[in-house]
C-alpha cells in the first residue's frame, strides 16, 4: 500500500445498504437507468408520441400490468 494514501481503503467488508420505502406512494417516482432491447425502446417511445404521454408513464402502466397478480417476497431482514 502506498504511504500517501494512508490506511488501506480496501480493508474491512464493504456493505450494501438496501433502502425499503414501506410507504411507496403510486405517485412517488425514482430515477433508475436500465438497459433495454432497443425494439422495446423504439415501440414505447412512438406509443408516447403519439398518445402524448410521458414515458414514465407507459412503463409503469407496462409493469404494473406485469405485477398485478404477482406475489414477490420481500428482502430478508
Amino acid at each position: 500500500m502506498n504511504d500517501k494514501l494512508g490506511k488501506d481503503i480496501f480493508a474491512g467488508e464493504l456493505k450494501r445498504k438496501i433502502k425499503i420505502n414501506k410507504e411507496a406512494r403510486e405517485d412517488s417516482y425514482i430515477r433508475k437507468t436500465f438497459i433495454v432491447n432497443s425494439k422495446y425502446s423504439d415501440l414505447i417511445d412512438r406509443q408516447a408520441f403519439w398518445e402524448r404521454r410521458q414515458i414514465k408513464d407507459i412503463l409503469n402502466e407496462i409493469l404494473r400490468g406485469y405485477y398485478k397478480d404477482k406475489n414477490i417476497k420481500q428482502y430478508p431482514k
